[in-house]
């Protein structure tokens, strides 16, 4: 549907060595899923997703996921760290590295309700996100328009 809505044509799914979706047909494309949700995109430039369901976990992820400085942009609640978490996801699925770049990825401003930026190794990336029935589905959407498109 995605690729649809962007005019694009994909082909092949294919992952390289690392695990990263490899451009199909010259369209770039990511996807992520819970047991409840699933989020797809595709791009004509490199994009990243990530789902998330918010709920309470071991509170040491906190420290995990984000520095006391970023802290410090929003309350620590279990919904501001499922807004980090998926940004930070979305963020390196784009850099192509995953979750082990997670602590060199930082949370620079919270603007609003909608988006995060976050730099990583000197480049700054915003983050659109969506809440939809208890999950935080975050796209690292670069100069992209995001329709959100949902589905029962």
């Amino acid at each position: 549907m995605s690729a649809e809505k962007s005019q694009l044509r994909l082909g092949e799914l294919l992952k390289d060595e690392n695990g990263s979706p490899r451009p199909a047909s010259g369209a770039y494309w990511s996807l992520s899923h819970k047991p409840e949700c699933v989020a797809a995109v595709v791009s004509k430039e490199k994009v990243g997703i990530d789902v998330e369901e918010v709920r309470p976990r071991n509170e040491s992820l906190f420290s995990y996921v984000a520095r006391d400085e970023e802290w410090q942009l929003q309350d620590k609640s279990w919904d501001t760290f499922f807004r980090y978490w998926t940004a930070k996801e979305a963020t390196l699925k784009v850099i192509g590295i995953g979750i082990g770049g997670l602590k060199a990825c930082h949370v620079v401003s919270v603007p609003d309700e909608i988006n995060i930026v976050l730099e990583y190794d000197g480049h700054f990336f915003v983050v659109e996100q969506l809440r939809y029935k208890n999950h935080v589905v975050a796209v690292a959407k670069g100069d992209n328009e995001i329709e959100w498109v949902v589905l029962p």
